[in-house]
């Protein structure tokens, strides 16, 4: 069965984008609070939440590669990568 998509008033998302600048992450009593609040489920504030910061983490990504693109400086190489070289480096670099 599909699931239908909530939508939010104008009201309920201003209040939820005021609680993410506060915190990232509503657990426990603070979102079954804020739920009852804005007339909202539980599962409606955690699924928001969990959208929010996907959002959030994309523009903080796009935000970095413009700010490196403005310097002239190469795209970074993603992490796992880097954990990779230092650890073969660390072992190569080891004398006995």
């Amino acid at each position: 069965m599909k699931r239908i998509r909530t939508v939010f008033k104008p009201e309920q998302l201003e209040r939820l984008e005021q609680e993410f600048l506060k915190q990232q992450y509503m657990v426990g009593t603070e979102r079954v609070d804020l739920a009852a609040t804005l007339h909202l489920t539980e599962t409606q504030v955690k699924v928001w939440f969990q959208n929010r910061r996907i959002k959030w983490r994309k523009q903080s990504l796009e935000q970095k590669k413009a700010k490196l693109s403005q310097f002239g400086a190469p795209p970074p190489v993603s992490a796992d990568l880097t954990d990779t070289k230092d650890t073969e480096e660390d072992a190569v670099d080891i004398e006995l």
